[in-house]
């Protein structure tokens, strides 16, 4: 049973047709490939978020992980997304807690249900995804990430919001509950899935 990345899957269920088939190839070819930081574009901002978060920095720490860059990508890339970033924590009240994360599995696929965040904003606790591309973020991308984590992170023992960040346009797009109808839709989609991923 493969394990896949949640973007993987969510970018398998937002296309039709044969655009499906490269992103099973290209998840495939991924899970053979040993892991190589320098190839993850966002790490050191994701990281970095993370990082100023738990330690209890404020905003302005943010500013730091912009010293040093010398990938050109990233020189032009990664100051709208902290500009972003430090627009969405505006003069919100922010602890940090470890945000959970396991697995959804269903029909021979697992996919990685891992949200980088764990937020308690003006006394709410958030459990966010990280949306870093400069691809708009559509409805259907954000129904499939917080119906996910609602299902697989929902039985937690305190309640939590679940939500995925635009970080570039600093906005917080929250679950509106669990939708039986788009996970029914999902268990077909990971079938798919894992019949392709077993043919090429």
């Amino acid at each position: 049973m493969p394990t896949i990345s949640l973007t993987h899957f969510v970018d398998f269920v937002s296309k039709a047709g044969t655009p499906k088939l490269t992103v099973v190839k290209n998840a495939k070819q991924q899970l053979a490939e040993e892991y190589d930081p320098a190839t993850d574009f966002y790490k050191a901002l994701r990281d970095g978020i993370i990082s100023v978060h738990r330690k209890g920095l404020p905003k302005a720490a943010l500013d730091g992980l912009l010293h040093g860059l010398t990938d050109k990508k990233k020189i032009t890339g990664y100051p709208p997304l902290v500009t972003g970033y430090k627009k969405f924590l505006g003069k919100k009240q922010i602890a940090w807690f470890a945000p959970p994360h396991d697995d959804w599995s269903h029909d021979g696929l697992t996919v990685s249900v891992n949200p980088e965040l764990g937020l308690t904003i003006n006394g709410t606790h958030h459990v966010v995804k990280l949306y870093f591309k400069a691809e708009k973020l559509t409805k259907l991308r954000t129904e499939i990430v917080t119906q996910l984590m609602e299902v697989v992170l929902g039985n937690c023992k305190k309640p939590l919001a679940f939500a995925i960040l635009d970080v570039r346009n600093a906005k917080l797009f929250l679950s509106s509950g669990v939708n039986a109808g788009l996970i029914a839709l999902l268990q077909g989609e990971a079938a798919s899935f894992a019949q392709i991923f077993a043919s090429v």
